[in-house]
């Protein structure tokens, strides 16, 4: 039954341990902000832009890294040069950044989009735009050197036709003495398509409001389960090392354990005399060694008064010495 105790306290343990070690990596599992430069290297940068085809009037999204060595350069003076022609901004760009180690990076995100004449396709066609390149530069000065930059050259843009010309001669033909009169756009065949582009994820519960419940969820029953093996487990008391007691508390331990046995008790109060003496306790110490070796047996009445003496002077002590 004690090795099953055991058993359960160690289950429950390492039960509540798993659950903490999932929380801290889940919570360290973010990547990284920021990437080391090749060596040599001060100012590095990446982009990125998408869709690259997609409808007419669709936003674009684009997005730029750049990675600064902060031990040469000042990340706050990096500047970031880019004509968007003839495409504009939907809203201002946003610029963040992140410090990891010796590094900076710094993120610049923008969503652009056209709706004017010059990139409008004709019906069942496809403009395509290409932007200037994009220079990411430091506008500071470099003791005996140049201000490092870094050029992004950017891909295809293409914006498709919203018509289809199929759609188009799908019409309803009016005919009056064999002359057309109109076209009629038939109900069951509209010219317009239909942007399929994802929409933004959404939750009826936040993934991480999820977590952590079910992270609170799991160590309530943990908790639960050890109520339900409360019989079975060892009492608190085992966690709890015993005080070891000192020579002295020993020896008088030894004297009232030796009690109606003359010989031992003679042996006993001798010890006691013994350790009594390395303490200092000289009288008492000689009332011991006179009980061990009275001529008669030692009385318990005496044998008794001076055990009780002793435990009054130890309780004012700590660990059988003086506080």
């Amino acid at each position: 039954m004690s090795r099953l105790r055991y058993a359960l306290v160690a289950a429950v343990v390492v039960a509540v341990a798993a659950i903490v070690a999932v929380a801290f990596t889940v919570e360290d599992a973010r990547p990284s902000s920021g990437a080391a430069l090749p060596k040599g290297t001060l100012l590095a940068a990446s982009a990125d832009l998408f869709p690259q085809s997609f409808l007419f009037g669709q936003a674009v999204h684009v997005e730029i890294d750049a990675v600064v060595d902060r031990r040469k350069l000042d990340p706050n003076r990096v500047r970031l040069d880019a004509n968007w022609s003839p495409y504009t901004p939907i809203a201002p760009m946003t610029e963040d950044r992140a410090d990891v180690g010796n590094y900076a990076r710094l993120r610049w995100r923008l969503d652009l989009h056209c709706i004017t004449l010059p990139c409008a396709p004709k019906v069942g066609s496809n403009v395509r735009n290409v932007f200037q390149p994009t220079t990411v530069r430091y506008a500071g000065h470099i003791n005996g050197g140049t201000s490092p930059s870094v050029t992004v050259t950017w891909p295809n843009v293409i914006a498709w036709s919203r018509q289809d010309p199929v759609d188009q001669e799908r019409k309803a033909v009016v005919r009056k003495t064999g002359t057309i009169v109109a076209r009629q756009i038939a109900a069951f065949t509209p010219p317009w398509h239909v942007n399929t582009a994802l929409t933004a994820v959404t939750y009826r519960i936040s993934p991480s409001t999820l977590f952590w419940a079910s992270l609170a969820v799991a160590l309530g029953l943990v908790l639960a389960a050890a109520m339900l093996l409360r019989p079975y487990l060892p009492a608190a008391a085992w966690l709890r090392r015993p005080r070891q007691l000192s020579k002295l508390e020993r020896a008088l331990l030894e004297v009232e354990r030796a009690r109606g046995r003359p010989v031992d008790e003679r042996k006993a109060l001798e010890l006691l005399a013994v350790e009594l003496q390395r303490q200092g306790e000289r009288n008492l110490a000689w009332t011991a060694t006179k009980l061990a070796w009275s001529p008669d047996e030692p009385e318990p009445e005496q044998t008794g008064e001076l055990t009780e003496t002793i435990r009054r002077d130890l309780a004012g002590r700590t660990n059988g010495h003086r506080s």
